[in-house]
């Protein structure tokens, strides 16, 4: 069974992970963030925790995934360019001159064109998950990985909004 990493991990250490698998990346067009659900052995026993990353951290290990890396590469830049097109295009609907006359003065505005333009604004950008846990898409495995991680919270009021979440400090590659 699954246990959460940081249930074992003494807080605020720095430490090393090996034997890891990607199981899930999740990001958005608006973020230069990206979340990797990663799945590792530690202490004999099968673990699971949330890596904060950047875009160029997820390339390099991406690529140090190799062919199976460079496919999702390819997937996360067209997930990429897919959203930035869709928020581009609403961005132009919601700018686009209406049909019909203006009202006149002193005219009421009917609800519905003008309060679903409004409601749009407010529409966030939903972020895109990636998942790696079925048949079809097993889980990305970093053979010879290791990632040096750190807590994201420091004191005891935090832990609850980032409970094991982590930070990535250095990817490191074992030479044999």
């Amino acid at each position: 069974m699954l246990k959460p990493l940081a249930e074992v991990v003494e807080p605020g250490a720095d430490f090393f992970v090996e034997d890891i698998a990607l199981t899930a990346i999740v990001f958005d067009a608006n973020d230069d963030d990206v979340t990797l659900w990663v799945t590792t052995f530690f202490d004999q026993e099968l673990h699971f925790f949330h890596l904060a990353a950047t875009f160029a951290d997820l390339s390099t290990l991406l690529r140090l995934a190799g062919e199976r890396g460079a496919e999702i590469d390819l997937e996360v830049a067209t997930a990429l360019a897919n959203e930035s097109e869709e928020a581009d295009e609403e961005e132009q609907e919601d700018e686009a001159p209406t049909a019909g006359p203006p009202p006149e003065a002193g005219s009421e505005i009917e609800s519905g064109d003008a309060a679903d333009s409004d409601a749009d604004d407010d529409q966030p950008l939903y972020p895109t998950l990636l998942e790696f846990i079925s048949e079809d898409r097993p889980p990305v495995v970093l053979p010879g990985v290791a990632l040096k991680l750190a807590f994201t919270y420091t004191d005891e009021t935090d832990t609850e909004a980032a409970f094991n979440i982590f930070a990535l400090e250095g990817i490191y590659l074992h030479l044999t």
